[in-house]
């Protein structure tokens, strides 16, 4: 799946995070997410990041690296667009219409800058996804906001980086 846009929202009713990811072949993936899988999720994606990090500049110390990844997360989520309303043009279901729970992640870092997401339900078919660093940096901001509006309590930051506002992100953001 080529991927043309993510969005995260917070749905009071569920107490969940609403994933949605529209691919460039009118096909949508529904996920959501649980307050536990956040609190799973959040670390392993710091780490992904700083694993880049490490790789990229071998010789700096924790200091250096927290200031780079910082850096390196507001200039990625600067060439974010979250401007755009989220485009709900899907034709193509791959997993259903209906949202499935999140309950297993598997990361890593691929070559070429590239990260793979993987989210399964406790059984059956997930979904593998392959983010530049505009993407998981993006989605990496869309997790602060929305957990921040669900009230969660959640301590989600980015090593180096400014808080962020409310009026910072919107839901819909183009790769």
């Amino acid at each position: 799946m080529n991927i043309t846009q993510l969005q995260l929202t917070f749905n009071p009713e569920q107490d969940r995070l609403l994933f949605r990811v529209n691919g460039s072949d009118q096909s949508e993936i529904r996920a959501w997410f649980t307050r536990r899988l956040v609190r799973q999720l959040w670390p392993n994606l710091l780490q992904m990041l700083a694993h880049k990090i490490a790789r990229d500049v071998p010789t700096a110390n924790d200091d250096a690296r927290r200031m780079v990844l910082g850096m390196q997360h507001e200039a990625s989520v600067g060439k974010a667009d979250f401007s755009q309303p989220y485009r709900a043009e899907a034709t193509q279901f791959p997993l259903g219409h209906e949202p499935f729970v999140a309950s297993k992640l598997r990361m890593s870092v691929l070559l070429q800058g590239m990260y793979l997401l993987s989210m399964h339900p406790a059984q059956g078919q997930g979904v593998d996804l392959r983010l530049n660093d505009t993407l998981l940096h993006g989605l990496c901001r869309m997790l602060q906001k929305a957990c921040k509006e669900a009230e969660w309590e959640l301590l989600l930051e980015i090593p180096g980086s400014h808080s962020i506002g409310d009026a910072d992100v919107e839901t819909g953001m183009l790769n």
